[in-house]
């Protein structure tokens, strides 16, 4: 009890360092756990399947024609062969791609992006349980659905709904035949409706007995000490049978629990910072080095403040005290002020989850009744945070010489190497962080603010498709006509373009390639409003009507791609003859590299309608298209969005953008730690050097000359810490952005802008704390002597 009574003594009598020895504490430790549950999330994911390590995924890869590969549906037929013949093979399933539908809840239609097909294998391979339903026959009737539980609570709240009706836009009415059970959130299958592959829409007729392509997914669960060898062995001979030998080799089966971390799933989805390695990597090296960080700064404030208590340990030692008892009390001391942090952590932990998880799109939860294996990470940091903080100021405080402290020598005064290195591993991570979070900064301004490659200034564009119709283009054109504020109406696939087709064999230079071709159709006034430039050719005001039924305008790569030289007049893929070549132009975010791409005048295929507007007119143009369509009967206000910043507003960038939230909030966390860092070694040196300070006042230096006398050495330990992570910063930074097609030249204005701001707020820091030691008395600091 002695030692707790001394313990609390000793921190209430140092409360400035103790408060910040929490605070750095507290910040490190709740970093740590925040990024923990990060990881445990990501590694955990789709794991929890019974024989998730026996599920293998089949893979088909064709090459582009610049070698590059690209996967494709593996065959169809394929998957049941293997399914019926293979001994390797128990059972198999495939499901469909996720896909895009509306359903009706009262007079409601709401929009679901998780509509799949598949069978009632799913739930034989997979561990999906039904809260309702039989799960052997659930996906057997054509017209059968099943539903997740949040969906059946929404459309049926709190009762049984097999056999009730469900309408999909797409589908029509179907019976649901089952209810899900909860999915765990660590799944990159998430279902919200799941049709039978026997619907007439479900288009598995098509590819029956097709040995090249398939459709969605093949999941085949494998027996007991498979042999992956033999599961090539038999697909090599189901495809010879079939006349398709020359494609085995391009077959792979993956392991479905390694699909997720590796960016293999296929799947349409957000992840935000889901599924990618790298991002473990990175959130685990910063909650590490931020909790290292305020591990470094506790020991720099315990040795600082140890300068105040060596007499009272030599007190202790004479009337008898052992080393092993001061260790002892040191380190209580450390597990007391650690615990006290955790519980601090702890608390903010659980109150920022719920916006940590709208950050980073996940759903991070530390409920220890639920996982009481979460217990394990704060006993982890607690241990770390004890043993790296507390053994070494413990081992120092109690090693120290009685007769030097009796003659006024500090014992902390041998350790300056020591601190120093830790104060530069401070710098070191403080300015790369600040690098990397301008470096990041930098990126999603110059993708976001990239030239398009066409105007997109004061136009709207608007789908053709609203609810339950599709509007007739020349109908709409000719109402917008009367809208006064309206300069100009035209139809084209910017700025974002269609899906792209399956993709089309093309021959080059004698060698057949696998090319993927994207194609749009506009009006023929659409350049007039867009003003693509134009490199060859000319664009479809200039080609008369006769002609353009067969006209295209391709972009540059196109032309490169396809190798036509000269372009003008050559012959496309679709049977259009191309007419003009454009400049390549953006038609979807800036993160991927721009494809072939051909704009055909297709009146039929008009999907949306673009109109520009007088600048300043805005409200008044929205307010009077919204008054002209009323007589169109839509069921909702109309879809309809300003072209410029188009990806923006449609989350193209929403990972960059939020990675730039995050490394603002943690470069600003790991620079009030490390300054925290900063201040302690400051008032450490402060306090070891009064004395000197005191017989060089009284021998005439002058602020300045105290000034340069305390905190040169600082200046060389910043630089030595920013010629330390200025390259390795970079070096790391440049792998990040080889992610991107279209990335910045140069790092350098951001290495110099990290190096300015963390020298600024030093000086600003040291000055301050300098003066106030300047301003001490050397009487009363050397009256003693």
């Amino acid at each position: 009890m002695r030692y707790f009574k001394t313990i609390f003594r000793s921190l209430k009598r140092e409360k400035g360092f103790t408060l910040i020895n929490l605070l750095g504490l507290s910040i490190g430790m709740f970093c740590f756990l925040v990024t923990a549950l990060y990881v445990r999330d990501e590694v955990t994911y789709d794991r929890w399947h019974e024989n998730a390590d026996q599920i293998y995924m089949a893979t088909f890869q064709m090459e582009r024609e610049d070698g590059e590969p690209f996967n494709v549906s593996p065959s169809y037929a394929l998957f049941n062969a293997l399914k019926k013949e293979s001994t390797e093979v128990i059972n198999a399933v495939n499901i469909d791609r996720n896909s895009w539908d509306n359903y009706q809840l009262g007079e409601e239609w709401i929009q679901t992006k998780n509509l799949y097909f598949s069978s009632s294998e799913l739930f034989e391979v997979f561990d999906f349980g039904l809260k309702y339903g039989d799960s052997k026959t659930a996906l057997n009737e054509p017209l059968g659905v099943v539903i997740s539980s949040e969906v059946a609570q929404s459309l049926f709240p709190d009762e049984n709904p097999i056999g009730k009706n469900v309408n999909l836009k797409n589908l029509g009415e179907l019976s649901v035949s089952g209810v899900l059970k909860p999915i765990p959130r660590n799944s990159h299958l998430q279902f919200d409706f799941i049709a039978s592959i026997n619907h007439p829409e479900s288009r598995y007729n098509y590819v029956l007995d097709d040995w090249v392509y398939g459709k969605g997914f093949s999941y085949f669960l494998l027996r007991e000490g498979y042999s992956l060898e033999k599961l090539f062995r038999d697909t090599e001979e189901l495809l010879e049978r079939n006349g398709q030998k020359d494609l085995a080799k391009n077959y792979d089966f993956l392991k479905f629990s390694n699909l997720y971390l590796s960016q293999k799933t296929g799947r349409y989805g957000n992840y935000m910072f889901g599924g990618q390695k790298k991002y473990i990597y990175i959130f685990s090296l910063i909650g590490g080095l931020i909790l290292f960080v305020a591990c470094f700064n506790y020991i720099n404030l315990a040795t600082s403040s140890s300068i105040n208590t060596t007499k009272q340990m030599g007190i202790r030692k004479v009337i008898g005290a052992s080393r092993s008892a001061l260790i002892a009390q040191k380190m209580l001391e450390t597990i007391f002020v650690a615990f006290f942090s955790l519980v601090i952590a702890l608390i903010g932990v659980e109150v920022t989850l719920p916006y940590v998880n709208t950050l980073i799109g996940k759903e991070l939860s530390f409920n220890l009744i639920q996982s009481p294996d979460l217990i394990v990470l704060p006993a982890l940091v607690l241990i770390v945070v004890v043993v790296i903080s507390g053994i070494y100021p413990a081992v120092i405080l109690s090693s120290f010489n009685l007769s030097s402290v009796l003659r006024g020598i500090s014992p902390t005064s041998k350790s300056g190497v020591f601190k120093k290195s830790l104060i530069v591993l401070q710098f070191t991570i403080c300015s790369g962080l600040l690098v990397a979070a301008l470096a990041i900064r930098g990126q999603a301004d110059f993708l976001i603010n990239m030239d398009k490659g066409y105007n997109e200034e004061n136009i709207m564009s608007m789908s053709l498709y609203q609810v339950d119709q599709k509007l007739n283009y020349e109908t709409l054109k000719n109402k917008l006509q009367t809208i006064p504020q309206i300069e100009a109406i035209t139809s084209s696939p910017l700025p974002v373009f269609p899906p792209p087709p399956p993709p089309s064999i093309v021959e080059i230079e004698g060698k057949k390639f696998a090319i993927f071709f994207l194609i749009g159709a506009a009006d023929k006034n659409f350049n007039e409003m867009f003003q693509l430039e134009v490199l060859e050719g000319t664009d479809f005001s200039q080609v008369p009507n006769s002609k353009l039924s067969e006209a295209a305008i391709i972009n540059e790569t196109a032309k490169k791609k396809l190798g036509l030289n000269p372009a003008i007049g050559a012959k496309l893929p679709s049977g259009k003859r191309v007419v003009g070549v454009v400049k390549d132009f953006f038609y979807q975010s800036a993160k991927s590299e721009i494809d072939p791409a051909s704009i055909e005048y297709r009146p039929r295929d008009f999907n949306n309608i673009q109109f520009s507007y007088r600048e300043g007119n805005k409200g008044q143009v929205l307010a009077q298209v919204e008054l002209a369509l009323k007589d169109f009967g839509l069921k909702s206000s109309p879809t309809i969005s300003e072209v410029e910043g188009v990806f923006e507003s449609q989350s193209y960038y929403e990972a960059e953008a939020t990675l730039k939230k995050i490394f603002n909030l943690l470069t600003g966390t790991v620079i009030l730690v490390a300054f925290l860092g900063l201040f302690a070694l400051a008032s450490f040196e402060s306090n070891a050097r009064e004395k000197e300070i005191g017989i060089r006042k009284v021998l005439g230096a002058n602020y300045l000359h105290l000034l340069k006398a305390l905190n040169k050495h600082f200046l060389w330990l910043m630089f030595l810490a920013f010629t330390i992570s200025i390259p390795v910063t970079f070096y790391l930074v440049e792998k990040w952005l080889q992610a991107f097609p279209y990335r910045l030249e140069s790092l350098g204005s951001f290495g110099l802008t990290s190096v300015l701001t963390i020298t600024t707020i030093a000086a600003i820091i040291l000055g301050f704390h300098s003066y106030f030691s300047a301003q001490k008395n050397p009487v009363d600091v050397l009256k003693n002597e």
